[in-house]
């Protein structure tokens, strides 16, 4: 497949694990490059949907599927089920192996802080460690549930946090936190809960989605 065609690749970490990837081109002229970590409900409609997003805005997309190092081609809804199966599947992917996938991402994106990582809940999570870890150029992180655990990660890029002020996974302390930590990185409250810039699930914050998004294209553009 080549830079301008949409649909699955397959990528290979430094490991030796291959997995697949959605890549979406970008629309028009290229402004820059993004790896987009994922929910843990996959690669779904709705992530697909928000790289495309991201390609509409002349971004380049790369979104590995970090849970096939568990199971292959999963997609999962947003209901009961869908968490608890996510819950399970990402409970059986190490960070550190979901850190050397990205990495594989950003290399085919060209490396050497071609690309920024966004990440979504458990990809937030991973957003936050990839960046004081992995060779990027910025690092947004929704939501990232895991992050209050890890705040001693000291991020080497310009990095941007959104929190919902509503969110009954991430206590309003890892926000404070992580400003009192780092006060170079932007952290944004909303009033909404978790996973407000989904608009498939019922905690689905139209107001904050659109604020949080035209902040991660302002950030975006300020590293591109």
């Amino acid at each position: 497949m080549s830079e301008n065609e949409r649909g699955w690749i397959t990528l290979q970490a430094e490991d030796g694990h291959q997995f697949r990837a959605y890549h979406a081109p970008a629309q028009g002229t290229e402004i820059g490059r993004i790896v987009l970590a994922p929910e843990i409900f996959g690669i779904n409609h709705h992530i697909r949907a928000v790289c495309d997003g991201f390609a509409a805005d002349g971004y380049r997309v790369i979104a590995p599927d970090l849970f096939e190092r568990a199971e292959a081609a999963v997609e999962l809804p947003y209901d009961k089920a869908g968490i608890e199966r996510g819950i399970a599947l990402k409970g059986h992917v190490a960070t550190e192996a979901a850190l050397l996938d990205l990495a594989a991402a950003l290399a085919a994106l060209g490396g050497d802080g071609a690309a920024a990582v966004v990440g979504y809940c458990w990809g937030g999570s991973l957003a936050w460690a990839a960046a004081s870890r992995l060779p990027l150029r910025a690092a947004v992180a929704y939501y990232g549930g895991d992050i209050g655990n890890h705040l001693d990660d000291a991020p080497r890029v310009p990095t941007l946090l959104h929190f919902g002020e509503q969110d009954h996974a991430i206590p309003l302390a890892v926000a404070d936190g992580v400003q009192e930590r780092h006060p170079t990185a932007a952290v944004h409250l909303y009033p909404a809960g978790h996973g407000f810039n989904c608009d498939e699930r019922g905690s689905f914050h139209a107001d904050s989605a659109t604020l949080a998004r035209l902040r991660t294209l302002g950030l975006l553009r300020a590293v591109f």
